[in-house]
């Protein structure tokens, strides 16, 4: 039986929604890696529409040496 993990950009207070508003200026190298680790961790990554759609236009534009 495979395991669900689930990987969310929360607020102390227990704020999910627009993270863009609010975690982009406290993004750092460690958040990166501990982001990284999660992701390299996975086979398989469940998206909601907009992510994917952000997702579906970058990776095509990146060569094969970008993780």
């Amino acid at each position: 039986m495979r395991k669900i993990v689930a990987g969310l950009f929360i607020s102390l207070d227990g704020v999910v929604e627009s993270p863009e508003k609010w975690h982009f200026p406290y993004f750092n190298d460690e958040m990166g890696q501990a982001v990284e680790a999660q992701a390299k961790r996975s086979d398989t990554m469940l998206l909601g529409r907009q992510t994917y759609q952000e997702f579906a236009s970058y990776w095509p534009q990146q060569g094969s040496d970008v993780e």
